[in-house]
């Protein structure tokens, strides 16, 4: 009886090593071009459902305009115009600012009853609805329509209150690798000069507001304090942020009275956030006019 000799016994189980390893190989490569798939596919899932509902939202038009402009037109001179009446000190001129956009709330209401605002940025062409809920897990992976997703929605912390009339509202977005959401939240370092301003549109009102601070914070920074009432603590802590800025975005003044809007991303150090914050300098009448 023929016995296999060592060297070929050998090579059929180096044969058999190497197959499954190619093997292993192929799978890694089929599971990794599975989830690239998958998350694209979540990315125009979610970016599909948001320009669906940027539907109603529409561009304010000067008073020569003809009306009905979709928010991604080119309004920029209508904000330019509208925001030419903020003087430099953060106090409005007489006349009255005009949001950029309108937005039909009872549409929207009718979708999600969770909604509390709409964030516009300008500079960044960024428009989205945002979100309140009773616990910041909730929208963290779910779109405003609440399908599971991973680009989740620009929601407001939960302790906050839903008028944003806190002396800090903190405002939560993912910083997606597709642009979406906060994910050129960090271009504002670059945009700033363009158009500092920040635009949140409530069902009860429009607020401006110009940005002042943005930095990295570490997630257990004071940047997220929240403040029940104020006092001189509070405007200490304006101040501060205001000095903590990685740019420098001019003089500012604040009191007591100040409203901080703060708009946090996640950055790839898991233990830092990217952090915008603007001073609220102007309120407009729900008509924007």
């Amino acid at each position: 009886m023929a016995q296999i000799q060592p060297d070929k016994k050998k090579k059929k189980i180096s044969d058999k090593v190497l197959i499954f390893g190619i093997v292993l190989c192929l799978a890694v490569m089929a599971f990794s071009l599975y989830q690239i798939i998958k998350t694209a596919m979540a990315y125009r899932e979610g970016e599909e459902e948001y320009n669906q509902l940027r539907q109603y939202t529409t561009a304010q038009q000067d008073s020569g305009g003809d009306g009905g402009e979709s928010v991604s037109g080119s309004s920029a001179s209508t904000i330019a115009k509208s925001l030419n009446a903020v003087s430099v000190s953060g106090d409005p001129e007489e006349e009255t600012l005009k949001a950029p956009i309108s937005v039909d709330w009872n549409s929207l209401k009718s979708i999600n009853q969770d909604i509390v605002g709409w964030i516009y940025i300008g500079a960044l062409k960024l428009s989205y609805p945002v979100t309140h809920y009773t616990d910041n897990d909730f929208y963290l992976h779910r779109t405003f329509e609440k399908n599971d997703n991973f680009a989740g929605s620009i929601f407001e912390e939960y302790q906050n209150s839903t008028d944003f009339s806190d002396p800090n509202t903190i405002i939560y977005g993912h910083n997606m690798k597709n642009g979406s959401m906060f994910g050129t939240l960090s271009h504002l370092e670059e945009k700033y000069a363009e158009d500092p301003y920040i635009w949140m549109l409530t069902p009860n009102g429009n607020y401006c507001y110009r940005i002042f601070s943005m930095k990295k914070a570490a997630i257990s920074d004071e940047t997220y304090t929240l403040f029940m009432g104020t006092d001189d603590t509070f405007t200490d802590w304006c101040n501060k942020m205001k000095s903590s800025s990685d740019i420098d975005t001019g003089d500012f003044s604040f009191t007591t009275e100040s409203k901080i809007l703060t708009l946090s991303t996640c950055t790839t150090d898991s233990g830092h956030r990217f952090v915008v914050q603007a001073q609220r300098i102007a309120d407009t009448d729900i008509s924007g006019s």
